[in-house]
């Protein structure tokens, strides 16, 4: 599971940088042209789909869609709605447990770096307030002695409606490809808030947060979005 998770973090960290090079490249090649313009408040439209989940399909039990809407309210402020369907599975230490369910997020992007000339390519921070509702099947976990720790053997559950929510910080950028085509891409640390539980169990593994063995997660988004208007 190590190894899946650092192929993901390269996969990712690849794509990430050639964007950024991208972007530098353009905003370089606009800056010695001298061609510095006030950047307008065209309020533009996105819409875009994730690449990076169906990625790691490859090497993960992760299976799953995500897409998103952005609304462009202020020439450095963009709205955001992010949501999806997604289907995993924790096995370590006696836990066997399958999850599926939807999720959604909704928060803001602020570009703290936009090409003068092309306001919709640059480099931008945000944040996120996120939610997953979820089915969650304990197929096996660990029955251990209260005293000693021991394993004693191995119990079930059934399958419950189960719930988590978390907020993300969001780090990234955008470039252009093709007319109204961009390549997105952004890393999202993120740190779980709380949890409907299954009859007091912590969650293992949520849908779009990742694997729960601590606070902290680093989901990633990378992808394509294409300018409505």
């Amino acid at each position: 599971m190590q190894r899946q998770l650092i192929l993901t973090f390269l996969l990712n960290l690849v794509a990430i940088n050639f964007a950024f090079a991208q972007i530098n490249e353009t905003v370089k090649d606009t800056v010695a042209n001298d061609s510095i313009a006030t950047i307008k408040n065209p309020k533009h439209f996105y819409v875009g789909v994730d690449f990076s989940t169906p990625v790691q399909t490859i090497f993960s039990d992760k299976q799953g869609a995500q897409a998103f809407v952005s609304y462009q309210i202020k020439p450095k402020i963009h709205a955001i709605a992010e949501f999806g369907f997604e289907k995993n599975t924790f096995k370590e230490n006696h836990w066997d447990v399958k999850v599926d369910g939807f999720f959604g997020k909704v928060g803001v992007n602020y570009f703290i770096i936009q090409e003068p000339n092309n306001s919709e390519n640059g480099f931008y921070i945000g944040g996120r307030l996120a939610y997953s509702a979820y089915n969650q099947k304990i197929n096996s976990y660990p029955i251990k002695d209260i005293y000693t720790n021991q394993n004693l053997g191995q119990g079930s559950k059934e399958q419950a409606s189960v719930n988590s929510y978390w907020v993300e910080v969001v780090i990234g950028g955008r470039v252009k490809l093709y007319k109204k085509l961009f390549a997105d891409f952004s890393i999202h640390p993120a740190v779980y808030i709380a949890s409907k539980k299954q009859e007091g169990i912590d969650p293992l593994v949520i849908p779009s947060f990742g694997r729960n063995n601590g606070p902290f997660n680093l989901p990633m988004f990378w992808g394509l979005s294409y300018q409505l208007f």
